[in-house]
């Protein structure tokens, strides 16, 4: 019976994700752990516990992460092993506490639920932060009992789901007396009956609310760092050809309105503002796209997109990345947000500070407006260590990016905020842009470093929870991944493919009205810090108790 019920469990927690199989999610959010915690209350020893717990939990892990392995290099093996012992070891340390006493006290099984949230928010502050597995996902594969993160976001899914499978746990041990079973259908039906009215309340209002016609490019481009070319002429080509590419899946789109385009995170390399490209080829490609007129809408020389300088070729007008960024919003008419390469010199520290951004254009030629990136990958854009950097190098990566400071908001057809890549899987991160004033949440990335695994999804599936915490609808733009749109309620608007292994692989782009309809939720009124006091104030109560039950066993003897 043992192995069965450890053989279910692992099933139903290590595949209960929307991007496996969602209605095992469900099922898991009701009884996966208890199934597993069953086999625990048999076993005495604190260190086996904790062992079989530890090993339980890091094949779960590897299982959800398994789309590192799609990583080029070898060392991700070493990366996936290490962070599956790690939240195995937070599983393990939970298990310590899976007695038989334990089951016998209600403030008891909420302390362990308040001991895994505070366990799996701790998980923020490894490295750059690991926010991409928590527990409340496994809620989200169904459009009602996601609505449950409007009052707390994923943490307070993650704390409800634990308890459920307590409170399951607890039944089962009591032979499902009235009391207990009560309590745990309370638990299971709550998120969906909150979510059902949370969801047709902002219904009727979304879909008849105005929209913002976007318009999402994805160029599915090779990554540089994967490529060698045998001069600068040959490289500055191949960028070119790059932006033939990206511009030319726009040109069905010539004719239509847009408010709003929105291209990939570092889209293409040469920075923002180095003049690389001769104005003549620039010229050429704009022409062969959309026609003789198309130069027009080139912004002047005098914006500082373009110098006149000395070449092998002789003086030549040279252009910029933000020169034809510009031209682009020029020719549509339409605001453009783009992720690219830029650098400032710190005067202070007399070093040039490089950032992964996200730049603002406007119709007309105004100044851009940049964002930069806040949270960086460790290894892939800052690392931390001499030792780190010498690793580093024999893989290509040369390089470390300043992380920005502060969110922003762009005053676009809509206020909208820039995350760019693994930003959107942070919750607090996306509160704050809401809380400036945000009603469009805008994401650039590019999964192309994981092609062909569950990654596109499993990040797309953070950024439409990032929806329904905020009450604020999403565009996405990715390189490689899945480039599409959701509503304030969490709805896929669209998607660009039928599949998600054709959405990693095409080169096109995708026009997406998006409902303009945004609310205030409890969770932008109080964040994270609601369901962290809860666990606090739970683990507080329950020390309260311990220790006067203790000083009362003192008395006695």
């Amino acid at each position: 019976m043992k192995p069965i019920l450890l053989l279910v469990s692992f099933i139903l927690v290590a595949f209960g994700q929307p991007a496996w199989v969602w209605w095992f999610g469900l099922l898991a959010s009701v009884c996966g752990f208890a199934l597993f915690w069953r086999v625990l209350l048999d076993i005495d020893r604190p260190v086996e516990r904790f062992c079989i717990a530890m090993g339980w939990y890091a094949a779960v892990q590897i299982v959800q992460l398994s789309w590192f392995i799609s990583h080029p290099y070898a060392y991700i093996y070493v990366v996936l092993v290490l962070l599956a012992w790690i939240l195995g070891a937070q599983c393990g340390l939970v298990a310590l506490w899976i007695t038989p006493k334990t089951f016998k006290s209600r403030i008891s099984l909420s302390a362990l639920a308040a001991l895994w949230v505070l366990l799996e928010w701790s998980r923020l502050f490894i490295f750059s932060g690991l926010s991409l597995n928590p527990t409340g996902i496994a809620l989200t594969g169904s459009i009602y009992p996601m609505q449950l993160a409007s009052l707390g976001g994923v943490y307070f899914l993650s704390f409800w789901i634990i308890l459920t499978n307590l409170a399951a746990l607890r039944a089962w041990l009591s032979h499902f007396k009235l009391a207990d079973t009560l309590v745990l259908l309370s638990f299971i039906l709550i998120p969906y009956i909150y979510g059902a009215v949370h969801y047709h309340y902002h219904e009727n209002k979304a879909d008849n609310s105005p929209t913002v016609s976007v318009l999402l490019i994805q160029p599915a481009l090779p990554i540089e760092e994967n490529l060698g070319f045998q001069s600068a002429d040959e490289a500055r080509a191949f960028v070119l050809n790059e932006w033939k590419i990206i511009l030319g899946t726009t040109t069905k789109q010539l004719s239509q309105k847009i408010d709003l385009i929105v291209l990939p995170e570092y889209v293409v390399p040469y920075g923002t503002y180095h003049t690389i490209y001769p104005i003549d080829d620039v010229r050429k490609l704009f022409t062969d796209l959309f026609g003789p007129d198309s130069s027009k809408a080139f912004p002047s020389m005098d914006t500082g997109f373009g110098a006149y300088v000395k070449t092998d070729k002789g003086m030549l007008w040279l252009v910029s990345n933000a020169f034809i960024v510009q031209a682009f919003a020029n020719l549509f008419n339409a605001d453009v947000i783009v992720g690219l390469e830029d650098a400032d010199y710190n005067d202070e520290l007399k070093i040039n500070e490089n950032f992964s951004a996200a730049f603002h254009f406007k119709p007309g030629g105004s100044v851009p407006v940049r964002y930069e990136k806040q949270v960086l990958l460790p290894m892939g854009e800052y690392i931390p260590f001499d030792w780190c950097r010498q690793l580093a190098a024999k893989y290509g990566i040369t390089g470390s990016f300043t992380p920005g400071k502060e969110a922003k908001v762009f005053n676009g057809p809509v206020p909208m905020s820039a995350s760019i890549c693994y930003e959107e899987t942070f919750g607090n991160l996306m509160r704050e842009t809401r809380i400036k004033g945000a009603e469009l949440l805008v994401n650039l990335t590019n999964d192309g470093w994981y092609p062909s695994s569950r990654l596109p999804r499993q990040h797309f599936d953070h950024a439409r929870l990032r929806t329904v915490e905020n009450g604020i609808p999403l565009a996405r733009a990715c390189n490689t991944g899945l480039t599409g749109a959701c509503d304030s309620l969490g709805r896929i608007i669209a998607l660009l493919g039928t599949s998600d292994t054709q959405a990693q692989q095409l080169s096109d782009s995708l026009k997406v009205s998006i409902p303009t309809y945004h609310y205030r939720t409890l969770y932008t009124w109080w964040g994270d810090v609601f369901v962290l006091s809860l666990c606090i104030v739970i683990l507080l109560a329950v020390c309260a108790l311990f220790i006067k039950h203790r000083l009362t066993e003192i008395k006695r003897h």
